[in-house]
């Protein structure tokens, strides 16, 4: 048989594919990522916006599901290259570019819908047997970044670029030197922040069952710390008793670890972070729990006890339930935040409660890593925000609700209806021995 000969075409071949055979896993469909991008250019033409390199965990995760534990944040100055790795969009492309180093191929392969990566190796030698674009003394990560983003026709003088300046990855070192290099490209460089931020801040449907099975997740997590409390257990006891039994469960390690805290004083000291302190009869305990699914959190804070505590703690954290069931009642889709806001205003001055508060407001919850799970775009501050006649809870909106007197709650407005998630009592729980 006489053989045919092959045209002129160039056909590609992708490499590697044996390494992630079978494993890949995003949480949402690839339409649902491409939907986000066409949200995140609506935004950046509104605001005129050219070019965004997206540098926070949140945002690259958001657009293209890309889930790595180590985002070299507190890198040594010998690792300043590697900092420089982000999510490439621009508001005429229907596409995005991510840059990263080769360290990280298995986990975008893995994990991200990215079509076009481009890896930046800092050190002058293979790895995995195989080479990479390095860089050299003369022309760093950054700088070969740039020269990509430049050929792509992606950078040019006269653009507006957006950094997420207040991300707090890279560090203020690396995004000044991203600046420089942008603005001697010609360009302007702007604070493209909230940008990203905004984009999340309304959930799609998914998401919010995601949210949901978080919330059940931080259910069980609660069960596992009234059954593992007992005399003499110490506060980090208390935190491997919740890990546990929400693992096993399917969920995920929390973006801000180990807040619990005991004691009629300590307690109350929100953001300490659990000890070695063993909890003993009449000491209450609080725990500042999310529940963690794909990333998406969902957030309760409730008390115990090992037997009776103090009279006047009981007294103090009751409130609690009957502040939550006027939340139940008060809150629908659309609704203005500061409608809620002098509702609960006018509540607290009639309970008497008004001035014996902590902070009572809320923050949006979403996506998260570490250190922090209140990375949105969203606040409301009873303190600052009851005059506001703009910003609305619409559809898709997810918040936590604190009391200001120990307890925490997820609300989420959907279509037709807003709920509060958490199914844990806001009673007190005591355990009885």
């Amino acid at each position: 048989m006489e053989e045919t000969k092959m045209s002129d075409r160039k056909f590609e071949w992708i490499p590697g594919v044996e390494s992630c055979g079978g494993e890949m896993k995003v949480a949402f469909p690839i339409e649902e990522y491409k939907n986000r991008l066409t949200r995140i250019r609506q935004i950046m033409d509104k605001e005129k916006i050219d070019f965004i390199y997206a540098t926070a965990p949140e945002s690259m995760y958001y657009v293209s599901g890309y889930d790595v534990v180590w985002h070299r944040v507190n890198s040594p100055e010998a690792w300043y290259d590697s900092m420089g790795a982000g999510t490439a969009i621009h508001v005429d492309h229907d596409k995005f570019i991510h840059f990263d180093l080769p360290d990280e191929e298995g986990v975008l392969k893995l994990t991200s819908i990215s079509t076009d990566t481009r890896l930046i190796y800092d050190i002058p030698a293979d790895m995995y047997g195989k080479s990479y674009i390095c860089t050299t003394p003369d022309e760093g990560y950054k700088e070969i970044v740039l020269k990509n983003l430049k050929e792509e026709g992606w950078i040019k003088p006269g653009m507006t670029v957006g950094l997420e300046f207040g991300s707090y990855r890279p560090s203020y070192l690396i995004f000044d030197q991203w600046k420089t290099l942008f603005e001697t490209a010609g360009c302007k460089v702007v604070d493209a922040t909230e940008v990203i931020r905004r984009a999340r801040a309304v959930k799609s449907f998914l998401e919010m069952q995601y949210m949901e099975t978080a919330t059940q997740i931080c259910n069980i997590g609660m069960e596992a710390i009234y059954e593992a409390l007992e005399p003499g257990i110490t506060e980090l006891e208390i935190v491997a008793a919740y890990t546990n039994a929400q693992l096993k469960a399917g969920g995920e390690s929390q973006a801000i670890a180990n807040m619990v805290r005991s004691g009629p004083y300590r307690s109350w000291c929100f953001h300490i972070p659990a000890s070695r302190r063993k909890i003993m009869l009449g000491d209450p305990v609080g725990v500042d729990l999310a529940g963690v699914f794909n990333r998406y959190h969902s957030n309760q804070c409730r008390y115990f006890s090992i037997g009776e505590p103090p009279k006047e703690f009981t007294t103090k954290y009751a409130v609690n339930e009957k502040i939550i069931d006027m939340v139940k009642n008060a809150i629908k889709p659309n609704m203005l935040m500061s409608q809620l806001l002098r509702e609960l205003k006018t509540f607290y001055q009639e309970e008497g409660l008004w001035g014996e508060q902590y902070w009572i407001g809320g923050y949006e919850l979403g996506i998260a890593f570490p250190p922090d799970w209140c990375g949105g775009s969203t606040v409301y501050d009873i303190y600052f925000d009851c005059e506001d006649q703009e910003r609305r809870f619409v559809p898709g909106t997810v918040v936590n609700f604190e009391t200001g007197f120990g307890c925490i709650d997820t609300l989420m407005f959907k279509e037709e209806e807003a709920v509060v998630l958490g199914k844990t009592t806001r009673k007190l729980m005591v355990k009885e021995f």
